[in-house]
């Protein structure tokens, strides 16, 4: 498994890559129990099932009926939840529209899938918490998968600076602070005007990462590398409204911060 981890941090459980090959192989070796412990028994059940096929005719069709038919309502009411969810787990399973160590984001929540269970899964969001998700809920739900790109994974920041300042030393600043040990090695960040407004100047800087993990690094510290140079080269200038949620080829927010 090539793991990659959703953010680089230096948390105590920072050895990410063997934690999750070993739950991973912890998870294969669960599936396989399962099949194992279930097999007997109905293995059991439908001999003896077969064994009183020849006897059911001396018993009264309506009995037998009537007997049948509240046990399926019975068993239908309570395993209705356990069934789709276990169905849901091995479409999952079988279509991998994601994958263990992907990097997701699912209801605005950003980190990467830990666990994918019969009846759940398990994301490990960007705080190091974990958000559960019912299968049969999750394959209703619209999400992003992070993992599911190219070989490298384009990021930007957008920022913006006021009418008069210099754009040829914004851009030089801007592809600077861009230069940092995350960004890939593939071609030089690139700059954009985006926007020329009447309060201000809507920018965009660009670069590429090798995954989700170093795209997330990339963005932050581009930002503080921006901020701090275009403040010391008296330029006036505002991010945009980066909530937590972090997208790697769309912007997070819309919202325009002009000047006074």
């Amino acid at each position: 498994m090539d793991v990659n981890e959703a953010i680089d941090t230096n948390a105590s459980d920072d050895d990410f890559v063997s934690l999750t090959k070993r739950r991973a192989k912890t998870s294969i070796e669960t599936r396989f129990n399962f099949i194992r412990k279930t097999f007997i028994p109905l293995v059991i059940f439908i001999s003896v099932l077969l064994i009183a096929i020849p006897h059911l005719p001396a018993i009264s069709g309506p009995y037998i009926s009537l007997f049948a038919g509240a046990i399926a309502v019975l068993i239908g009411i309570a395993s209705k939840p356990l069934l789709e969810n276990m169905v849901s787990g091995v479409v999952i399973t079988l279509s991998q529209p994601i994958r263990i160590n992907d990097t997701v984001i699912v209801d605005d929540k950003y980190g990467t899938v830990e666990k994918i269970n019969l009846l759940y899964t398990v994301i490990k969001v960007w705080n190091f918490r974990r958000y559960n998700i019912p299968n049969s809920k999750f394959l209703q739900k619209e999400f992003e998968n992070l993992s599911q790109v190219e070989e490298f994974e384009w990021v930007h920041v957008e920022f913006y600076v006021s009418p008069e300042s210099d754009l040829a030393q914004v851009k030089q600043i801007a592809k600077d602070a861009m230069r940092t040990q995350f960004l890939a090695d593939i071609e030089p960040p690139s700059f954009w005007v985006m926007e020329l407004g009447k309060d201000s100047i809507r920018c965009w800087v660009a670069g590429w990462a090798h995954n989700p993990a170093e795209a997330w690094a990339l963005k932050s510290s581009s930002r503080k590398r921006l901020a701090t140079r275009l403040a010391k080269a008296g330029i006036k200038a505002q991010m945009t409204n980066n909530r937590v949620k972090v997208e790697g080829n769309h912007p997070v927010s819309d919202e325009n911060l002009p000047f006074a």
